[in-house]
């Protein structure tokens, strides 16, 4: 992955954050509430890896990125399943506060990853 790649993927993720604890802070709610670290922290980490193997596969064989994509989706969802879920599902109920502390990020790693994907894509 190219320097410039890496710099908006990680400056998209910080913008984003910081956005997201804005508005909790302009709604006078708890910032770090909900396993937020821990949500853009994972998300990102797995995101990064994931784009990081997407490239190293397309330089061998560009055939597997789709379904080896598709795939990756898997393993966001086990993140949330065995790591978020528990903890959200604790209390008996899932409150739309806790599932959107997950889902921002992790649709932002899921946008970012297919927009960098389509990029490199498009310059063959």
């Amino acid at each position: 992955m190219k320097f410039k790649t890496a710099l908006f993927f990680v400056s998209a993720f910080a913008v984003v954050l910081l956005i997201h604890l804005g508005i909790l802070s302009v709604l006078e709610t708890h910032l770090w509430d909900n396993k937020l670290l821990l949500s853009y922290g994972s998300n990102f980490c797995l995101a990064a890896i994931i784009l990081w193997t997407l490239f190293k596969v397309f330089e061998r064989n560009t055939e597997h990125v789709g379904m080896l994509f598709m795939g990756s989706s898997l393993l966001k969802f086990m993140l949330f399943f065995l790591v978020f879920y528990p903890a959200y599902k604790a209390d008996g109920n899932i409150q739309k506060s806790e599932a959107i502390t997950f889902f921002i990020p992790y649709f932002t790693g899921l946008f970012l990853e297919t927009g960098i994907l389509v990029r490199k894509l498009n310059k063959i």
